[in-house]
This record gives C-alpha cells, sequence and structure tokens, in this order.
C-alpha cells in the first residue's frame, strides 16, 4: 500500500532538503548533533503511537506475541548482550534497549558536550582543508565533540534506522488505520534525507526499506 500514491502523503510540502541541508554559519558537527536529537524525538513520539493499546486486544500494538522479534520484511536484527553474543528479543524489548542507548549517548557530556564555550572556534574553509588536510581534524572537533564523535552517530542513525524498518513492516496497516501514516512518512523522509546527504547510514543497512527510499527520491 505504501507503494502507491494514494498513500504516500505528508505533513509538509516543499523540498524535504531544505529540513536537511546544514546552515551556512553553522559547524557540521553541531548541526549533525542537533540532527541526531531531533530524529530521536520524533521517533519517540511515533514509537508512543504502536505503543498504544489494541482495543481488541487490551495489549500494545507492538508487543511480543505480534512481534517476537525484531523483523523488517525477511530482515531480523539481533541485539547483541554483555558477552557479545547476538540474542533475539522481541521487537518493543529491542525498541526499548535502542531508545534507552540512544537517550544514555545523548545525554553523555562526553560525546554530547553542552558547555558554552567562551568564544566561537573558527572555521576553517573547504579551501583549507583540501590544501592542508590536518590528520588531527575530527567531524565536530571544532565544537567540542570527541574524536569517536562521527563513529558513535552512526551507530545510533543505524539503529534508528531499524526501528522505522520495523514500523513499516509490521505496523504500516495500523498506522493507517488511525491516519497517522502522513506523520510516519514525513518523519522517515526526513531521517532518510540527512542520512543519505551527511552518509550516515550504508546501502546494506537501508535494504529493508530501498525500495520505499528509491520511490521517493
Amino acid at each position: 500500500f505504501f507503494f502507491r500514491e494514494d498513500y504516500a502523503g505528508f505533513i509538509v510540502k516543499g523540498n524535504f532538503m531544505t529540513l536537511a541541508a546544514k546552515p551556512h554559519l553553522i559547524e557540521e558537527g553541531e548541526w549533525l548533533a542537533h540532527q541526531l536529537v531531533e530524529q530521536n524525538r520524533l521517533l519517540t513520539g511515533l514509537i508512543k503511537t504502536a505503543s498504544a493499546e489494541d482495543r481488541t486486544t487490551g495489549r500494545p500494538v507492538c508487543n511480543e506475541v505480534t512481534c517476537p522479534s525484531m523483523s523488517a520484511g525477511s530482515t531480523t536484527y539481533t541485539w547483541i548482550d554483555t558477552k557479545g553474543n547476538p540474542i533475539n528479543l522481541a521487537a518493543n524489548i529491542y525498541i526499548k534497549h535502542i531508545q534507552t542507548w540512544v537517550n544514555g549517548k545523548i545525554q553523555d557530556p562526553a560525546l554530547f558536550p553542552t558547555d558554552t564555550l567562551s568564544s566561537p572556534p573558527p572555521l576553517p574553509t573547504l579551501q583549507a582543508l583540501t590544501d592542508n588536510p590536518n590528520p588531527n581534524y575530527w567531524l565536530g572537533k571544532l565544537s567540542g565533540f570527541p574524536p569517536r564523535f562521527e563513529t558513535e552517530i552512526k551507530n545510533m542513525y543505524k539503529q534508528i534506522f531499524r526501528c522505522y524498518a520495523h514500523l513499516y513492516w509490521q505496523h504500516w496497516f495500523f498506522f493507517w488505520d488511525t491516519s497517522s501514516h502522513r506523520e510516519l512518512n514525513t518523519c522517515f523522509v526526513h531521517f532518510v534525507n540527512v542520512g543519505r546527504l551527511y552518509g550516515l547510514f550504508t546501502d546494506k543497512d537501508a535494504e529493508p526499506m530501498q525500495p520505499l527510499i528509491d520511490l521517493w527520491v
């Protein structure tokens, strides 16, 4: 159904890239940190929708019975336990783990620093970086983010992507029946645009949703 034009509505109009493109005077690390926080906020709202009680069963729409694994079509995601072993979890438990993990990262001042800088750091020009590539320069360094910042946000983006994939594959009809599909579509397209523009997820990560992404692109 969501490949048909009638079901591909959004709650905003215009070019979604205007929501993803970095403002000229904002450092890229700061912009991506803002995007991660915003993407997490939007996803949280959609997860709350899928966690609502089904009137016919009295249970959340996404529960251990309807979703015994974190699946998206033929793809099943496994969680890694404390010993580094992959384990199968019901989707609602997996998603709660993701939310706890992502929120913990965002609230970690060592990864997402919140101290106000005494003065704005100078931004190097693209030409300067091209002429003199600095091996000690990393994404977000000028805004106080640590060297692992880029790796961490890519991991967070991958996990958030999995949540979207599950919501579409397993709960699309619920979003349609509750007239919430336009919110789902809008948040996902915004999420994908940011991810593609800044290389935050790979083609392999996107496989379960690639046909829909191709259609919208």
